[in-house]
């Protein structure tokens, strides 16, 4: 009797996809059943498929393969050929696979499981969405989440590399391309700030061009906040050029401080600080920086279960 010739695994896994249109899940799911019971009757039973169907649809796995994967056995039963051993092992890790996926997504409808990856611009990132993540996971202790803090042209690339999910940002996003779903999150509003002892200081209100000619710190280009001052400024005929940049408010706040500078910053970022006198707001009489803070996310990728109730929470800690 002719010795079988044994096919490979990557063999096998060559037939898989040359014959994908043959090898349908419903062939995998006959062929798993038979090696799992021992049996064409018990395995077709399994699918409620006849005898004489059940091994017809076996038959065909086996012609599209080329290789017999079950020996029928004189009495009762088969015997898994080396073959049927081999594609054996990859159903059931396919139904293991199937199983953990099943149980993911049922996860992820219940909101007891899954992952939601945020991604903000600094202010946002550092003063309001911690508040809005600490809440969430009281509620849904069992979703992970990951937060990515950069400027906004930084996040908004992320963005469209499907890195994360949704992205907040301050400035106007409005312009970001037809792939990009905005949407209004809240209200921030820009303050200008010196230290107490500054001249500014104490004075109730300043004008406009007084304050351009103070030296001042300023984020770097493609800030959120840098761009939405130096818009405000250019459509009143004025431009700074800063004497600092730096890339942190934190670094903003204790540079104003130290110095002689002035800043513009959000009032998320400073509220403490005006509060207890280690630096003082500056009033400009014609001069008012509310901006709207955005929501991003890619408009082919859907809002999902998590992604919402995350969203409703975010809602009551975003200034309106």
């Amino acid at each position: 009797m002719p010795r079988r010739k044994f096919i490979g695994t990557s063999h096998i896994l060559g037939c898989l996809a040359d014959h994908g249109d043959v090898m349908r899940q419903e062939h995998l799911e006959l062929f798993h059943a038979v090696a799992e019971t021992g049996s064409i009757t018990a395995g077709g039973l399994r699918l409620h498929l006849s005898q004489p169907a059940a091994s017809k649809r076996l038959a065909d796995l086996e012609r599209s393969l080329g290789q017999r994967l079950v020996d029928r056995l004189p009495k009762k039963g088969v015997r898994l050929t080396a073959a049927g051993d081999q594609l054996h092992a990859y159903t059931q890790r396919l139904g293991a696979l199937l199983a953990q996926a099943e149980r993911s997504l049922r996860g992820m409808a219940n909101l007891e499981s899954g992952r939601l990856a945020l991604g903000a611009s600094s202010t946002i990132g550092t003063y309001l969405l911690p508040a809005a993540m600490t809440a969430f996971r009281r509620h849904y202790p069992g979703i992970a989440l990951d937060l990515r803090i950069g400027n906004s042209d930084a996040i908004l690339a992320l963005l469209r590399d499907g890195r994360i999910d949704l992205a907040c940002t301050e400035d106007n996003r409005s312009d970001c391309g037809e792939d990009i779903c905005v949407d209004s999150l809240g209200v921030d509003e820009l303050v200008m700030i010196c230290r107490p002892g500054h001249p500014l200081a104490a004075r109730a209100s300043v004008d406009l061009a007084d304050l351009v000619r103070q030296p001042f710190i300023m984020r770097e280009p493609g800030s959120g906040t840098r761009t939405v001052f130096e818009r405000a400024l250019a459509v009143r005929g004025f431009r700074i050029e800063p004497d600092l940049v730096l890339g942190a408010n934190e670094a903003v706040k204790l540079a104003v401080a130290a110095g002689y500078h002035c800043a513009a910053i959000s009032g998320l970022a400073v509220a403490q600080e005006l509060a207890d006198g280690r630096l003082a707001r500056v009033t400009v009489a014609d001069l008012s920086l509310r901006r709207e803070l955005h929501r991003l996310r890619l408009r082919w990728r859907s809002e999902d279960l998590i992604l919402h109730a995350f969203l409703g929470v975010l809602a009551a800690h975003v200034p309106k």
